[in-house]
């Protein structure tokens, strides 16, 4: 048996990555060049759910003169997709179609950063240099992001540059109101925002079609609980940068589930879909708690729902839309992350209610059974949506509509003698 030379292993893993490098430079001057196809790539998560999700079955549900298909590198969403008859591409599986696909797609949408959506490939990445690319990304922040990260991370790491690099990529980011049009052209580096709702935050004010509801199938158990008339209770902590909140700890939960047998109320717990991979929790017999599957699609479930709790995602914005109560971890700066939470990325408002692990409990009691400002909390949602949060799907569509067409337009030149170059 060969003795491993770790030196050696480091220079192979560094020739592999230049190999990636040069092959996604490659493909990236091809796909510059390639007449495009009427064809709509959406890019998503792991499991199907969010934004890419909504806006690609909206695309799906008419005729619109050109091809629709959700691209994936998890083989189960593939196996799953394809099973109910949607157009799904599973990278890698056929390398050819999958790189032939790429290289002429007319635009691409994407949800995550384009690094993580092609399974973190420097050549599929270049098969998209030449489409133009949608940025609708995954709610308002409280978080400093991509490009805002660089002084806090560097860019020296060959690591993390890719993240920089494929997220500047964006021709078109999704804004949904004049206070983050700057917020969001420095995280992305891009000059051409689109304004319009998030798709995800229809079905916070509509009933989820049958497509819709594909992805977001709760458990027997948790789906008797929300609809048995008792208070429930949504708990979300946000993605942490290898860095925990409360949230996460048996203190807060045994606070959480006391609140729920003393009030006859749920509590649901759902983890941040970034750990969907990991997770090995069924929904367990604890009384007064349900643990939902992170990859799981809430959206459809969320106005159910009486109240919200988190330390400090995003969708604690989108869920305004609903009007009911939104509670925050009282996180104070320096707290946590240095860079986060920063709720000077949004205005200012009567949107939140602070909590600690001590007060929960009398804090939710008052958000549940007492809450009078419910007015407060519509206007700011308001000032942070200002289009019609039902009519996501279709302005966007009519971006991408517009993107498709000029494609197939002639983009070349013809000179004739005599004429000037």
């Amino acid at each position: 048996m060969t003795a491993q030379n770790p030196e050696q292993d480091g220079l192979r893993k560094l020739v592999a990555r230049h190999d990636d490098q040069q092959l996604g430079r490659e493909f990236a001057e091809l796909s510059h060049k390639v007449k495009k196809r009427p064809m709509v790539l959406f890019f998503g998560r792991t499991s199907f759910a969010d934004n890419s999700k909504y806006l690609f079955l909206r695309a799906l549900s008419a005729q619109r003169g050109y091809d629709v298909m959700w691209c994936t590198h998890s083989t189960d969403l593939a196996v799953q997709l394809t099973e109910r008859g949607l157009p799904c591409l599973l990278l890698g599986l056929d390398a050819d179609q999958t790189i032939d696909t790429l290289l002429h797609a007319a635009v691409a949408v994407f949800t995550l950063n384009p690094w993580e959506s092609v399974g973190m490939s420097q050549p599929l990445l270049g098969c998209l240099a030449g489409a133009k690319q949608v940025q609708l990304w995954h709610g308002v922040s409280v978080k400093r992001l991509t490009l805002q990260l660089l002084p806090h991370f560097g860019a020296r790491s060959s690591d993390i540059r890719p993240y920089w690099l494929s997220s500047i990529a964006a021709d078109h980011v999704l804004s949904t109101a004049s206070h983050f049009d700057a917020y969001w052209r420095e995280v992305f580096g891009c000059r051409s925002l689109v304004r319009a709702g998030l798709p995800r935050n229809e079905v916070l004010l509509r009933s989820a079609t049958e497509m819709e509801h594909w992805g977001a199938e709760l458990s027997p158990r948790a789906r008797e609980a929300l609809e048995s008339g008792r208070p429930s209770v949504l708990v979300v902590p946000t993605w942490q940068r290898n860095k925990w909140t409360e949230l996460t700890g048996s203190t807060f939960l045994a606070h959480a589930v006391k609140f729920a047998r003393d009030h006859k109320a749920n509590i649901f717990f759902k983890a941040h879909p970034t750990y969907f991979g990991h997770w090995n929790q069924q929904d367990q017999e604890v009384d007064g708690l349900h643990l939902i599957d992170p990859g799981l699609d809430i959206y459809p479930w969320m106005s159910r729902f009486s109240a919200l709790v988190t330390d400090y995602s995003s969708i604690m914005f989108d869920y305004l839309l609903t009007g009911k109560p939104v509670l925050t971890l009282d996180l104070k700066p320096g707290d946590h992350q240095k860079y986060e939470p920063d709720y000077s990325l949004v205005p200012e408002g009567d949107f939140r209610t602070t909590y600690t692990t001590e007060t929960l409990a009398a804090k939710l009691k008052k958000a549940v059974f007492d809450d009078k400002r419910q007015d407060s909390r519509q206007a700011y949602a308001r000032q942070i949506f200002e289009s019609d949060p039902l009519s996501a799907s279709e302005d966007l569509l009519q971006l991408i509509d517009t993107l498709v067409d000029r494609s197939q337009q002639p983009d070349f030149k013809v000179w004739q003698p005599g004429s000037a170059l």
